[in-house]
């Protein structure tokens, strides 16, 4: 037996303290070992261990000498077991999941903040034991639906002070744990805590602009031309926020603006509530003074962020929020460098990013200047020296990370320095994240290649150092610690090597004066001298006469771009592109506008699947619009409008052609607002309500909703494209879309046949999604799988007559061809009979049909029955019958073997691989036999377990994991298999104009398919092998799975499968 071993069946048999047990402690990283043997013994006192969980003490002991402090571990760990009534449970999980277990030993030894936070809600470690939590960064929009979906019921209810703060609290862990595990880079981690941030911002200037329009109306103004406008407000992130760069215990600078204090508020449109009319002004500052409230006031739950106004005009005395000309007048007449410095990051965080665009349009002349500005470097360097004086006096110099000799600031000033030296005339300088700031100034040569690598060592490291100096109790401090043993810990955190607790600590001050020697040294000599100043005019004056892009426009320059199909072609469409229509004579201004863009073409090129496609699509959507030479300037103006376009065109076939035939959804890409805010479906349905006001027929109105359809499914692609919403956001969102669709023709049917009719019909019909619409899982192109069902008397009488008529009316204003096209192609031959039955059905026909012929496949096909549209009571009462005929006491043993025979004729009737190709929906492993699989489990176990009957694949996945169903590690396997397939799946619907399920033979278009799905690399070959090497893994793992549950299914459930057949 090793001395492990012992200390274990020491720990097990729980061993009274005796200083003889101190050695074996120490090598497991114990500096208290007396106290942490307490620790040890009121553990083991929870439960048999010995008998029950025989190696956890073991990974315990070899984890807490890996973490960042071993006594605080098992400190920690005794506090949250006692939070747990059922001990055995909590013990289960942390010793059938390793990773759980590391997780909680890496957060207890490394941020007490954090775990107090999880010790006030131990119910996340089930959250933070989910796989996908800690893998990857959240985008503002996937952190904005688990908001939502954390707030429920709740959100409506005034709950919003307190799930903003038990939110940031749970997304804190999430964000503090992967840096402590070493899963995150440094700018995944500011970048996660901002995007944080600017959603709760969002979440607070909503709530408080909802409730305030309620009660005082919308504000508005006169524009010049006396029409009446909405006057927007937006929330500028200044600072670390502004950059995306914040730390765990920043401020949030704020400065809070508004269209226009011109004007009054008033009565939303369309609606009779009376309000208190107030000036706009006046109804700003309640709305900054709100937001403010919501995210600073400290509560018993603390408060979200600490919000600082002290950089909006006038500083502390000035107004809360400030309309555009007071901004402009204060700026202008008053403006500070040491303001120029701070809108170097300054963005919009919340609210209108179109009131952005004017601000900041507005203020670059005041940032950037167009000449040489070297007195605004000297004033940065003495506003530098003051703090330098002021940190002596307090004799905390040396060992400030953000403020003293060589830290963070004087990295940042270096930056801002150049930014505001040099960005009057290179556009591309103006960048707000310190980093790629700094990659800007090495690509323009300002700062060479060893110094960028140095800067950017010792920015990352002293960042690292800032945050976990902070992590640890959640202080806002900036000092290194003064004791070695605090040191010591530290330098853990920082993975700096050590033996003992002194040589930790002499390592990680080593380290810091290297980096801070450098930059300290770097800033100091920053323009110090005339030939630098002389070379920095030099450089300034090469690019005013760049002519790089004449240098690219060549046909061996397309020809170098990976990916790249027909690059003689593509180079016709540029040539086109640069020269205009054959009858047009281009002006020297224009060629030289197009040269100044090329290289951005070609940049974004480089990057998509099809970039032939991308240059191509360009070409005939400025030829669509004739307004080449407007696109010219605004290509140089906007160059995220410019790279969203070509992502667009170089992605989506499907997309592209949608913007070609509709141009005036160009504004859809400028329009920050509709890329980056997440749309609940309330306010999708709001929108095409307003649009459905301007139109006064039915024509028109169908018109509208075909527009609107396209209109959303480009903004929902397009979020997709650019990574701003993961697959299932997208898929759940394009569900909702089809959901606001059919509600409102739903609608509009109902009126056009009540005023045909000379009277109102009653609204007692419902329609039912089936199939992956139900499951809220639609995807680009896609079908609605629907049935209409009512609730009367029997289908030939004058009501079901009249609801037949509706249903005819849903179909044709959904799936008729019209100017506009059509909205979605509508499939109802799930109904009864198929074709051959009638389009709508009574419930009570319904009942009847599932007692008396309804065969197996319509029985699996319900699961998936959810209600989108029409009488929610008449969808109720549907439902009770549909999960009366689905799940069953006893699922019949010739009703398994008829399932498993149709996934085989699907497979080969209708995949037909061996002639058409890999099929990823209904082919070998395919999105089927994960569909089949948990479907044949829900029928098994759904009439005992309510809550299994999910109709999404991945929430019954999870639902029969938590129910005992299925094995956690292989339900971790089945969904990645599904994603993957589902995003296989997805690609191929977008990627070419028309829509398919098969895989490409051609090795180019594996490749291209493989880029969209964020393969790296250019070699055609290279790509497409490592695409196929994945499906096939993919799919084996999927059939694999498919035939173990359904085979041990048949072999246990001889006569009937009861739903006491466990998989």
């Amino acid at each position: 037996m090793n001395s492990k071993e012992a200390l274990v069946e020491k720990i097990h048999n729980c061993v009274p303290w005796e200083p003889g047990l101190a050695s074996s402690l120490v090598i497991f990283g114990f500096q208290e070992p007396s106290k942490s043997w307490k620790d040890f013994i009121s553990l083991a006192k929870c439960t048999d261990f010995n008998k029950l969980y025989p190696n956890f003490f073991s990974s315990l002991l070899d984890l807490s000498a890996r973490s960042h402090n071993a006594d605080l571990v098992l400190h920690n760990l005794e506090r949250f077991v006692e939070k747990f009534k059922e001990k055995e449970h909590l013990f289960t999980q942390l010793s059938e999941s390793k990773s759980l277990l590391k997780s909680l030993v890496y957060l207890f030894s490394g941020s007490q903040i954090l775990t107090d936070s999880l010790l006030s809600e131990p119910s996340h470690v089930n959250w933070l034991g989910q796989p996908e939590v800690l893998t990857e960064s959240k985008s503002k929009d996937i952190l904005m639906r688990d908001f939502y979906e954390m707030a429920g019921e709740d959100f409506h209810k005034s709950e919003t002070s307190k799930l903003l703060r038990k939110f940031k609290k749970r997304e804190y862990i999430r964000i503090g744990l992967r840096d402590l595990l070493g899963t995150a880079e440094l700018m995944e981690t500011v970048g996660d805590i901002s995007n944080l941030a600017d959603v709760c911002l969002q979440i607070a200037y909503e709530k408080a602009d909802r409730d305030l329009q309620k009660k005082h109306g919308i504000p508005s103004y006169k524009d010049t031309d006396g029409n009446l406008q909405i006057s927007e407000f937006a929330v500028i992130g200044m600072g670390k926020l502004g950059g995306q760069e914040l730390n765990y215990s920043s401020d949030i600078d704020l400065i809070y603006i508004y269209t226009s204090s011109h004007g009054e508020t008033r009565p939303e449109p369309f609606k009779e509530n009376e309000v208190i009319t107030i000036t706009n002004h006046e109804y700003f500052s309640k709305l900054a003074r709100q937001i403010t409230k919501y995210i600073n006031e400290i509560t018993d739950e603390g408060n979200v962020f600490r919000v600082d106004l002290d950089l909006r005009p006038d500083g502390p005395s000035g107004e809360i929020a400030s309309s555009l000309a007071s901004c402009e007048t204060y700026y202008q007449s008053w403006g500070k460098t040491w303001e120029r410095q701070a809108m170097i990051k300054a963005r919009v965080s919340a609210g209108s990013e179109a009131l952005g665009r004017q601000f900041f349009s507005m203020m670059e002349p005041f940032i950037y200047r167009r000449s040489l500005d070297f007195e605004a470097i000297e004033k940065i360097k003495s506003m530098k020296n003051r703090i330098n004086k002021s940190l002596k006096d307090k004799n905390l110099g040396k060992t400030n990370i953000k403020l003293g000799f060589g830290g963070i600031r004087e990295v940042e000033f270096i930056i801002q320095a150049y930014q505001l030296l040099f960005g009057g005339r290179n556009k591309e300088l103006r960048i707000r994240g310190s980093l790629r700031a700094l990659e800007a100034l090495k690509e323009k040569n300002i700062i060479n290649e060893e110094d960028f690598l140095r800067l950017s060592e010792a920015y990352i490291f002293l960042r690292h150092l800032e945050n976990r100096v902070q992590i640890t109790f959640g202080m806002q401090t900036h000092q290194i610690p003064d004791s070695n043993v605090d040191r010591a810990v530290l330098a853990r955190k920082m993975r700096i090597k050590g033996k003992t607790v002194e040589e930790l600590s002499k390592n990680l001050m080593s380290v810091y004066e290297s980096h801070t020697s450098f930059v300290g040294k770097m800033f100091s000599e920053q323009f110090a001298e005339e030939e630098k100043r002389e070379a920095a005019a030099a450089i300034s004056n090469e690019w005013k006469w760049s002519r790089e892009g004449e240098k690219l426009f060549s046909e061996e320059t397309l020809a170098s771009i990976p990916l790249i199909l027909n690059p003689k072609q593509a180079f016709r469409f540029l040539k086109v592109f640069r020269d205009g229509s054959s009858f047009s004579d281009p002006s020297e201004k224009s060629i030289h506008e197009f040269s100044l863009i090329l290289p951005k073409i070609i940049h974004q090129c480089k990057k998509i699947p099809s970039p032939g496609k991308a240059i191509e699509n360009l070409c005939k959507f400025v030829e669509a619009t004739g307004a080449r030479d407007s696109f010219l300037k605004l290509f140089q103006e906007n160059e995220k409008f410019l790279e969203f376009l070509i992502i667009l065109f170089g992605s989506s076939g499907l997309l592209s052609q949608i913007l070609i035939k509709r141009p005036e959804f160009v504004d859809l890409l400028s329009d920050m607002d509709e890329i980056y805010r997440f749309k609940t479906p309330e306010k999708i349905s709001e929108g095409l309500d307003k649009f459905l006001m301007t139109g006064d027929s039915l024509d028109k109105k169908s018109l509208i909703l075909r527009r609107f359809k396209l209109y959303e499914e480009l903004r929902i692609g397009v979020r997709y494209l650019i990574k701003e919403t993961d697959l299932e956001g997208t898929l759940f969102d394009l569900s909702n879309l089809a959901d606001v669709f059919l509600q409102a023709v739903f609608k509009l049917a109902f009126e056009e046949v009540s005023r045909k009719n000379g009277h109102t019909i009653p609204e007692k019909l419902c329609i039912v999604g089936l199939g992956k619409y139900g499951g809220g899982e639609l995807n680009f192109g896609s079908d609605l799988d629907i049935i209409f069902v009512y609730d009367g008397s029997e289908e030939n009488s004058l009501e079901g007559i009249q609801y037949h008529a509706i249903s005819q009316l849903i179909y044709k204003l959904t799936s008729e061809m019209t100017p506009a096209g059509f909205a979605y192609k509508i499939d109802t031959e799930l109904r009864p009979e198929g074709e051959a039955g009638v389009l709508v059905l009574s419930v009570k026909g319904y009942e009847k049909y599932f007692k008396s012929r309804a065969r197996i496949w319509e029985q699996q096909a319900m699961v998936r029955a959810r209600v989108v549209a029409g009488n929610k009571d008449v969808g109720k009462k549907f439902m009770s019958a549909v999960h009366d005929f689905v799940f069953r006491d006893k699922f019949e043993y010739s009703a398994l073997i008829e399932i498993s025979r149709l996934r085989e004729r699907m497979e080969l009737e209708l995949a037909k691989e061996k002639t058409k190709g890999k099929n990823v929906k209904l082919g070998y492993g395919g999105i089927a036999d994960i569909e089949f699989t948990m479907q044949i489990l829900q029928l098994i176990h759904g009439k005992k377990n309510p809550r299994l009957r999910q109709t999404n694949t991945i929430q019954s996945i999870n639902m029969l994991v938590t129910h005992g169903m299925i094995d956690q590690v292989k339900a971790d396997l089945a969904k990645e298999n599904y994603l993957f397939l589902r995003k296989l799946e997805c690609a191929l619907r977008i990627i070419r104009q028309t829509p398919t399920n098969t895989l490409p033979k051609k090795i180019i278009e594996l490749a291209q398919l493989a880029r969209l799905l964020s393969y790296s690399g250019d070699d055609e070959d290279t790509l497409a092998n490592a695409l196929l090497s994945d499906y096939e893994k993919h799919t084996t793992q999927m059939r694999g799975y498919y035939r173990e549950t359904v085979g041990q299914l048949l072999r246990t459930g001889r006569g009937s499968v009861s739903d006491n057949t466990l998989v």
